[in-house]
């Protein structure tokens, strides 16, 4: 039995998976999972804002797929994803059920990977190391390590989504954000987007195809020794931490407007609401790291971006229908995915806005 950590850059809580999944490792993966401490109820949420953004529910088709096609009649499609979604909404989509049921390959989305396999005993014995990797590499806490005012802040927001929890107090700002920002989407009717990942799961297992790995891999060689080095690694996290209160505080109708827009199908909303940069800051703090550079983990969006179109490139050789997800953010924000498909010749018919 082997674990296996995965990233995405699909949401701000896919930057705060980078920091976890440098920190674990692969063990906490391999492991079987540990009893969770008792849940302290939390405070009272605070309202949403905007009283005008009401949640959608009910079955709901998400957005058009971005078709491409090469000189030689050969298609992709791609279905743009987003995350959270509606915590209300059955996703279904015929115009996706038929485009699976018509491709003989699927592209998985985008992203990269730590590319290290644990084994289940081994995995076992890194948990300790891993579970203090997550903390502060000098044991302070997070009043010690925040100004007073974002302490200030964040001692607000915590109340009002974590409750009493001590044990997050000890822990690195961009780990006990990613906490935060979890308690403060199921806080506000918001999900990640499992449902529509399982869907399609089926979908491909109900015509034999089985998606294509297109992430770029990050080869660890040594577990216990990206543990011990992440465990004393210093992460310059303030921007991302300041950028998720920010988002946590004030974003939450932002946020409710652009699940709507996805289950709606609502493309032009989805170009507007982008929130690329949150995302884009905390992968820096990460990727300005001395672990980060001292291993070549650099400039991985560029690089995951040109691992994906070639792994693109060559399907589309190959196979007369493909089926590909990827983040909307990266098909509709700037230097996107879809005019890097429609620079290199191929024909593209985009979804109704």
């Amino acid at each position: 039995m082997h674990g296996r950590i995965s990233s995405r850059w699909t949401a701000p809580a896919g930057a705060w998976a980078v920091a976890l999944q440098l920190a674990l490792a692969g063990a906490v993966a391999a492991a079987p999972p540990t009893p969770a401490p008792p849940a302290v109820p939390p405070a009272v949420v605070p309202p949403v804002v905007d009283l005008a953004t009401l949640q959608v529910t009910g079955e709901q088709p998400g957005p058009g797929l971005w078709k491409v096609t090469t000189p030689q009649g050969h298609v992709l499609s791609i279905l743009g994803t987003v995350t959270p979604i509606p915590a209300g909404v059955q996703w279904r989509s015929d115009e996706v059920r038929q485009a699976i049921a018509g491709a003989d390959h699927v592209l998985g989305s985008p992203g990269w990977t730590l590319d290290m396999d644990v084994g289940f005993f081994k995995g076992l014995t890194l948990l300790p190391l891993a579970r203090s990797a997550m903390r502060d590499p000098e044991g302070r806490t997070l009043q010690q390590q925040l100004p007073a005012a974002t302490y200030a802040r964040w001692e607000g927001l915590k109340q009002s989504y974590l409750g009493r929890d001590r044990g997050v107090e000890k822990e690195r700002p961009m780990i006990a954000s990613g906490r935060l920002y979890t308690a403060f989407l199921k806080g506000n009717g918001l999900r990640n987007g499992s449902e529509v990942s399982d869907a399609l799961k089926a979908a491909y297992k109900a015509r034999g195809l089985k998606s294509e790995d297109t992430r770029l891999k990050l080869k660890v060689d040594d577990a216990r020794a990206a543990l011990k080095e992440m465990q004393a690694t210093d992460l310059d996290d303030a921007a991302c931490f300041e950028r998720t209160l920010d988002v946590v505080e004030f974003q939450a109708p932002v946020l409710r407007e652009r699940a709507n827009a996805w289950a709606l199908g609502d493309v032009a909303a989805l170009r507007r609401l982008s929130m690329a940069e949150t995302v884009r800051t905390c992968v820096e703090s990460i990727e300005d790291s001395s672990i980060a550079r001292r291993r070549g983990w650099t400039n991985l969006e560029a690089r995951g971006k040109a691992q994906w179109l070639a792994k693109v490139d060559a399907a589309l050789a190959t196979h007369a229908q493909t089926f590909a997800t990827v983040p909307v953010s990266l098909l509709v924000g700037p230097s996107n995915y879809i005019d890097a498909l429609v620079a290199r010749g191929y024909q593209l018919e985009a979804p109704p806005e």
